[in-house]
């Protein structure tokens, strides 16, 4: 155990090394390099799981802050705005599941129009979309808030991974992560990586993208969202078709919740609310991390949530520690002109006469098929969103449209395998899916979304006017 943990450990360490010992190339600082190739090692040790995420982000800050850059440079990431976003939503999430409200909401979705196994399939969907404009984390939203319900459905229909698996439970399972990653690239803030990927491609490229441009522009994303049911329902279907039992089930158990509680009234408030000043906050001009603080001292103030839930929250504290560093080599490596030299450098080695759509193309592909190697949205995002704004600042292409596609497609990418999104292991786990089924319906989910958005997408862009 010891030598792979060695192992797991020495593969960045040495990748970090050539960079030391290999000159910068010709008009990049030597500076700029050795951070590129901590930078590198970084995603590389998130890839093989050198060490826990936040662990492995606070060791390789470390080595940045002590072989090229001082120290403050790197602790930029932690005073970002964006990065203080993903923490206070996910410290809203832990309110909406400690209110018990998204459960009353799913039990009653349930009993009110579970009637077929694919209206339930919807259902679940539906919920796991209305809980994402503020649920920034799949597996709280997703693994923590929906998944527990739909298991309550697997058990009133006596599926489970050892006993009738296909009856409904691998079709609702397979299904949910599929939504969940469709969902959390309709808004800006339903995954944390998304609000990294804003900020690469502002740095990169200028593009300012605002809360309210990412859900109008995420529009196409839709009939994914409609489609990806009825597809999976057709082509990995569930041997029972009719949950007559399940919706009384539904019933009985919302009867033992009884009335709706104060506090769950106050969190649906609150979320309303929140919901609200995000969707207008380019006419309030209220800054969408304000909104959440907002979100959060008004769930300690009634009472929703106390400090001790957020202590004991390792998510909440995890996800600043590494999206915080994250951000922090990103943000040292723009300062040092790194991105600038590659967009130049791409150039030169571009096939002249590529045009618009081969460019986007590219893009797209950029965006997709290189999710196969990672373990980690944020690691996926954090290399590769780069690299993708590069190949799009060397060119003429469009702007907007060409981030749309890096921004949308590396979410939806994470479907290609059950390891692309940290929900993907927590649903995989569960046994109630094989790898083969997993993958090959992922692949198919991920080129329904890239040609949804390579064609019905563009020509939506243009007639908005999101096509500059």
């Amino acid at each position: 155990m010891f030598s792979n943990r060695f192992v797991r450990l020495l593969i960045p360490v040495v990748l970090a090394s050539i960079f030391f010992l290999v000159p910068a190339p010709v008009g990049l600082k030597p500076t700029a390099w050795k951070l590129f190739g901590i930078f590198i090692a970084t995603i590389l040790g998130l890839i093989v799981q050198s060490l826990p995420e936040a662990a492995w982000l606070m060791v390789t800050m470390t080595a940045a802050a002590v072989l090229v850059v001082p120290l403050k440079d790197l602790l930029v990431g932690f005073t970002d705005s964006t990065v203080w976003l993903i923490v206070v939503a996910i410290m809203i999430s832990v309110g909406f599941k400690k209110s018990g409200l998204a459960r009353r909401v799913g039990l009653i979705l349930i009993s009110k129009f579970g009637k077929t196994t694919l209206r339930i399939g919807y259902i679940l969907g539906f919920m796991d979309l209305l809980l994402s404009p503020s649920t920034p984390t799949a597996p709280a939203r997703t693994g923590g808030l929906v998944y527990p319900l739909a298991e309550g459905v697997f058990e009133a229909c006596d599926s489970s991974p050892t006993k009738n698996p296909r009856r409904i439970g691998s079709y609702i399972t397979l299904l949910l992560y599929l939504m969940s990653m469709t969902t959390g690239s309709l808004f800006m803030t339903a995954l944390g990586p998304n609000l990294l990927n804003v900020k690469l491609a502002q740095d990169t490229l200028g593009v300012k993208i605002t809360w309210p441009l990412w859900t109008m522009a995420a529009l196409p994303g839709f009939i994914g969202f409609f489609l990806i049911p009825y597809l999976v329902y057709k082509i990995y279907p569930p041997e029972l078709t009719s949950l007559a039992t399940v919706r009384q089930s539904a019933k009985q158990e919302l009867e033992k919740l009884g009335e709706v509680t104060v506090k769950e009234w106050l969190a649906g408030a609150i979320f309303i609310l929140i919901l609200g000043l995000w969707v207008t906050g380019s006419v309030t001009k209220i800054d969408a991390t304000l909104v959440a603080f907002v979100g959060i001292a008004l769930m300690l103030i009634f009472g929703i949530l106390d400090w001790k839930d957020l202590a004991e929250s390792k998510e909440t504290w995890a996800s600043l520690m590494w999206f915080g560093a994250i951000m922090g080599l990103s943000t040292a490596l723009t300062k040092l002109g790194f991105f600038t030299w590659l967009a130049a450098y791409i150039k030169t080695i571009l096939p002249g006469g590529l045009g618009v759509y081969s460019t986007l193309a590219l893009v797209a592909l950029l965006a997709t098929i290189p999710h196969y190697l990672f373990a980690s949205l944020v690691g996926y995002v954090a290399s590769f969103a780069p690299l993708a704004y590069s190949v799009i600042a060397a060119t003429d292409v469009p702007r907007y449209p060409a981030v749309f596609l890096v921004l949308f497609l590396m979410v939806v990418s994470s479907t290609l395998t059950h390891y692309g999104n940290g929900v993907g292991p927590i649903l995989f786990a569960k046994g109630y899916n094989d790898k083969k089924s997993w993958w090959s319906i992922g692949l198919l989910v991920t080129a329904l979304h890239t040609v949804i958005y390579l064609t019905i997408g563009l020509v939506y862009w243009k007639v908005v006017g999101l096509w500059y």
